[in-house]
This record gives structure tokens, sequence and C-alpha cells, in this order.
């Protein structure tokens, strides 16, 4: 016990003492987030301070090595090969299909993870196949639908609070599906990132090394709970993300756009550069949906509810927030999601 509480103290002094000691560095080297049409803050603030979720998860695997507990190798590696080139990314752009072939190999080393958790393995059946496919396509959507939601002042931060905080749950009262302390060593730098990013005026911004390798690691935690219950219900610890990155990369492929291009029209961002709303409000209130809803998925499984109640109450829920979110979005909008005007255009396009 008391070696854990040192060990979670020094990655908290460490990760600390490094942010301080890379402000400057960031600033000198030009490792800004600048300010143009697409972007949300007013003035340049340094980015790539994700590389904290990094420094803490290597000194979760000291943890486990140090208590001589089985660590999980696989996923470790993939998740330090999307983190070095995420970080590149952050320093130079790293041209987009190679960056899709570094996850997809991360991926792959995850469910090799996952299938030495599940100790039989997947097997080699045609539907295990079918839902190894399945996994591989959901982790690299999802990685990068996380990525997309780091826009905004506080998003990401309040976002993985709100995802973190059932999944720990469940593993505490419902089922352990894996090592309580990796939620700890996720917890850690999040509110430390949150206490320089949720800020009206942020001291920084994660960066791809942040939000890709955060968005990995939940991904990871739910395909582990979800492989672990048999139940479908606990993808839904992560619908805000679905909702609004997914229903807005719809939007822009209908409407014949780039996706891979930045824009400015997730809702989140619409709400803040049109409606003028607070960073920090918005931010909040995302992370209240997302964690209302995460525990209510808690509550059921705590409760034992019948797998298929929970799957009416969730989709149901689910569906009714998709309309709502597109009832809102179509209004801020001028009453069209495809037919954008001449400033949408503008910002998705340049």
């Amino acid at each position: 016990m008391m070696l854990d509480i040192l060990m979670f103290l020094a990655t908290a002094a460490l990760s600390v003492a490094c942010l301080y000691a890379y402000f400057p560095i960031a600033e000198k080297s030009g490792m800004l987030a600048g300010v143009n049409h697409r972007s949300s803050h007013i003035k340049p603030v340094v980015t790539g301070a994700g590389f904290i979720f990094v420094l803490s998860f290597a000194m979760y695997m000291v943890d486990l090595l140090i208590k001589g507990e089985p660590c999980p190798w696989f996923f470790a590696a993939g998740f330090f090969i999307l983190a070095i080139v995420s970080f590149c990314d952050d320093v130079k752009d790293v041209w987009f299909l190679y960056r899709l072939l570094v996850q997809l190999a991360g991926i792959c080393l995850m469910l090799l993870q996952l299938s030495f958790d599940e100790q039989e393995g997947f097997g080699a059946s045609p539907l295990r196949w079918i839902a190894i496919l399945c996994m591989v396509f959901y982790a690299m959507v999802n990685i990068n639908l996380y990525n997309f939601m780091d826009g905004i002042n506080g998003m990401m931060g309040c976002l993985t609070l709100a995802t973190i905080i059932p999944a720990m749950l469940a593993n505490m009262y419902v089922i352990e599906y894996m090592d309580n302390s990796i939620f700890l060593y996720l917890l850690l730098p999040t509110a430390i990132f949150l206490f320089f990013n949720f800020r009206r005026q942020p001291k920084c911004f994660s960066g791809d090394v942040g939000s890709i390798t955060v968005g990995f690691t939940l991904t990871y935690i739910v395909l582990s709970l979800v492989l672990a219950t048999g139940n479908m219900v606990y993808l839904f610890l992560m619908a805000v993300v679905y909702i609004d990155a997914g229903l807005t990369v719809a939007q822009r492929l209908f409407a014949g756009q780039n996706i891979f291009k930045p824009h400015r029209i997730h809702l989140f961002q619409l709400l803040c550069n049109e409606n003028k709303h607070n960073h920090l409000l918005v931010s909040s209130a995302y992370c209240g949906v997302q964690l209302a809803y995460g525990l209510l998925i808690f509550a059921l499984n705590y409760y034992e509810v019948e797998y298929y109640v929970q799957y009416i109450i969730c989709t149901v829920i689910f569906a009714v927030a998709c309309v709502a979110y597109l009832l809102v979005k179509r209004n801020i909008m001028g009453g069209h999601l495809l037919d954008m005007d001449a400033r949408f255009v503008k910002q998705c396009d340049e």
C-alpha cells in the first residue's frame, strides 16, 4: 500500500515537473497551436502536453514490474508506438496514411493483449474472425473519433473523466476485468492536464500524443469490459463521442467534404464559436451528459437488470440524444446540415 502511494506521488511530481520544463522548450521550438479561422483559442498555446499520459503509463508499467504483477506487454507496445508517432505528428505533420497504418499495428497489438487477457484466446472459427474484424474497425474509428473531440478547452479531459469513472466503478463493484490501478494512473494525468487546460485561456493543449493514446487506452478498457461481461451496453460509455464526432463525420461525408481536413462544425465548436458560449461550460455539459449516461449503465449492471432491458433503455436514450443533437445543430447552422453557407464551407475547405 505504501509503495503504491509513493509511486503515485512520484508520478504526480514527475508529471508536473516535466510539464513546467516542457513549456519554455515548446515555446522556443515553436510547438504552439496557432490562431486561425478554425481555432477556438485567441492566443497561441503550447501543444503536445499530452506526453504526461505516456509518462504516467510508463510509471504504471514500472509499478507492475516492482510488484511482480503481470504486465500488459502487447498493449504497452501498441501504446508506445502510437505515442511516438503521435508526438512526431505534433512536431511535424505525419502523412495520414502512415498514421493509420501505425494505428492499425497498435490495434493488432491491443487485440493480442485482449486475447491474452481472455486466456482462451479468440479461437479460429469464422465467427471469431468476424468479431476480430469488427473490433479492429471499432477501435480504429473510436481512437480517431476521440481525437476529433479534442477541440476546446477542457473537452478531452472532461470526457476522459466521464468515461473512466463508470468503467472503474464497474471494475470495483460489477466484475473485476483488469488491474484497478490502471484507472488511477489515467485519472492522475487527466487531473493534472485539466489544471492547465480547463481555463479560459489554457496553458497547454494535449496534442495528438495525448488524445490518441487516451483514446487507445479507453478503447482497450471498454473492449475488455465488453469481453469480460458479454454486455454490449458498455460500448455506450463513450456515447457522447459517437454522437458528436460520429454524426459530424457522417454529416461531412454526405456533404461531400474531405473528413481528413480540419473544420469547425462539431456541435461543441458551434456552441462556442457561433453562439459564443463559454468553453468551460460546454465542456462541463458534455462531461455531465456522458457521466450521467455512464453511471446509468453502471447502475443497471450493479442491480443486475436483464441485458435485453439494458439494451432497450440505452438504445432509446442514445437515439433520442442523436435526434436532439441533430435538431440543435441544424438550428445553429441556419436550418440545414448539408447545404452549408459560406462560413462553414470556408472553415471546412481552407
